[in-house]
């Protein structure tokens, strides 16, 4: 059972961005000469215990040795120093079993922080995901019984290990296997034949776009296809001035939380609200920053469930009719973005697919120089070279899984990769370490551990598994990326620095809401006649 006092870490694996060839090979040389010293150590330790197990042996055997070690005074008696000698060989053989261990993160570090064999890696994985579509596309009901059947082991295991019947279990003990099993299934669903589908991975979104003709009418007939975007008023700074990554996943997680009501910031904002700010630079040119939650399930929401499929289809125009994406550009309009001034995109889970699909379709519109996801399935958007991503996913969060296939590795996306493990007897347990005012950045390491950078703490983490697609997790990741000291990392935060480097003019706030006719009331008028030109009703 764990302990009372666990709480969570992610540990952080780079893949992609900025990369030179030289220098990882120095790398990767170093990192192997630190493993040979780390299992050197590891030799010398066991070499050590060894000899500490002989001298107690030889000391068992010898002849009325036990007895006279006793005895204060024994005439023509000399004792060898077993005692001390056991106690310095154990200590020798701790001290260079913790050296080796030392050594051993040393190179393990070393390879995550630059990206060493993610090629290796990379491969891996897509033949993994390969054989499993296979299996899948072939032999439908093997793989669904076979995948139920690991889903349901995991579940038992875990729970057993947790002390708590815990369903997350079915979904983190089988991670290895998101990929390949949700590209065999949308390769069923859209119609790609096996052998095809191996020369492609962008089987889900094929089927996403299947099932977008009928998903669509009829999400239209439930909760209407008229989009109405009008600018609120917030109370409070719920989104604050940026001037990293780090600060915008904040804002996005206070924006986020607070439509779903698991934090208080006393705003007056409701659930389907993004932010757009203006920064103005030096030279009195101006940068944008959008802010987009992921989705809220509220019923005339333009960010419910439904609008996922659309999002990920690879038809751009079936794209660009999900209510979410046009909510956010109407917004954009409204807010008076030009096309010749940076923006830059931040989202969560669907605000990260609308940010992947303006991306990719809106590029001759608007001058998108930087994305930023989390948690989001967008391996697959035709994103242009010119719009650097920086996309942080878990491993076990399934979301980012469903486009079934690994994210493009080029200098210009960079993905974080988290893996979130346990830790006994450190850090927060289940009462929230966010402050008053809803802040909940991550602490860089758990509690005051040395800090070796081998994982960030996940701030207000509960003591218990829980889905790890909350923003927390992914803030999380990328301290840890950062603290790894990344070049690519490093790269990839200061390009979208130097995008919104400047004094923040203006925040402001704009609410969406889906409806079968457009309300009367003065206020949303205009926005709704808007959106019924634009978008069509």
């Amino acid at each position: 059972m764990m302990s009372d006092n666990t709480t969570w870490q992610i540990e952080s694996t780079i893949l992609g961005g900025v990369q030179r060839t030289a220098e990882a090979s120095q790398i990767a040389t170093v990192a192997r000469a630190l493993e040979e010293c780390a299992d050197g150590m590891t030799s010398a330790a066991s070499g050590w215990a060894s000899a500490s197990l002989a001298m107690q042996w030889h000391r068992s055997g010898t002849f009325m040795c036990p007895t006279m070690a006793g005895v204060p005074y024994a005439p023509g008696h000399a004792s060898f120093p077993y005692r001390a000698l056991d106690e310095s060989t154990a200590r020798t053989a701790a001290q260079a079993q913790e050296l080796g261990g030392k050594l051993a993160r040393m190179a393990s570090l070393l390879r995550r922080a630059h990206s060493i064999y993610d090629d290796a890696e990379s491969s891996a994985r897509r033949s993994m995901n390969e054989s499993l579509q296979m299996m899948t596309g072939i032999m439908p009901e093997y793989a669904g019984l076979g995948g139920l059947t690991f889903a349901f082991g995991s579940f038992v295991v875990g729970s057993i290990r947790e002390g708590n019947i815990n369903p997350i279990h079915a979904i983190d003990g089988l991670s290895w296997a998101h990929e390949g099993l949700m590209s065999g299934l949308g390769m069923l669903v859209g119609g790609i034949n096996p052998i095809d589908g191996l020369r492609r991975t962008d089987e889900v979104n094929v089927a996403a776009g299947r099932l977008a003709t009928l998903s669509a009418p009829i999400k239209g007939l439930v909760q209407g296809d008229i989009l109405t975007v009008t600018e609120v008023r917030s109370n409070t700074e719920v989104v604050r001035a940026s001037s990293s990554v780090a600060d915008s996943l904040e804002n996005l997680r206070r924006l986020g939380e607070k439509r779903l009501g698991k934090i208080e910031l006393n705003s007056g904002l409701d659930y389907a609200t993004i932010a757009i700010q203006r920064y103005r630079k030096e030279d009195g040119s101006s940068a944008w920053l959008v802010t987009i939650p992921g989705t809220d399930g509220k019923f005339d929401s333009p960010f419910g469930w439904a609008q996922n499929i659309e999002l990920m289809s690879t038809n751009p125009s079936q794209r660009m009719r999900a209510d979410s994406a046009r909510m956010v550009l109407e917004a954009m309009e409204q807010a008076g973005i030009p096309s010749d001034e940076p923006v830059v995109l931040v989202g969560h889970s669907q605000g990260g697919i609308v940010a992947a699909a303006i991306a990719s379709d809106m590029s001759n519109q608007y001058d998108i120089q930087h994305v930023v996801t989390a948690g989001s399935p967008v391996a697959n958007h035709p994103i242009p070279a010119k719009t650097w991503v920086t996309s942080i996913e878990i491993e076990d969060e399934l979301v980012a899984a469903l486009d079934g296939a690994p994210n493009p590795t080029t200098e210009n996306w960079l993905t974080i990769r988290g893996k979130a493990t346990s830790i006994p007897g450190t850090g927060p347990t289940s009462e929230s370490s966010a402050s008053a005012d809803g802040q909940c950045m991550p602490s860089g390491t758990p509690s005051d551990r040395s800090r070796d950078f081998s994982g960030a703490a996940v701030r207000d983490a509960p003591q218990r598994k829980e889905i790890t697609h909350w923003l927390k997790y992914h803030q999380a990741a990328y301290q840890n990326a950062t603290d790894l000291g990344s070049p690519a990392v490093d790269t990839h935060a200061r390009h979208f620095e130097e995008i919104i480097d400047g004094e923040l003019e203006q925040t402001r706030y704009f609410q969406g809401r889906m409806s079968h006719l457009p309300t009367s009331t003065k206020a949303t008028a205009p926005a709704q006649r808007h959106a019924m030109r634009t978008f069509g009703g």
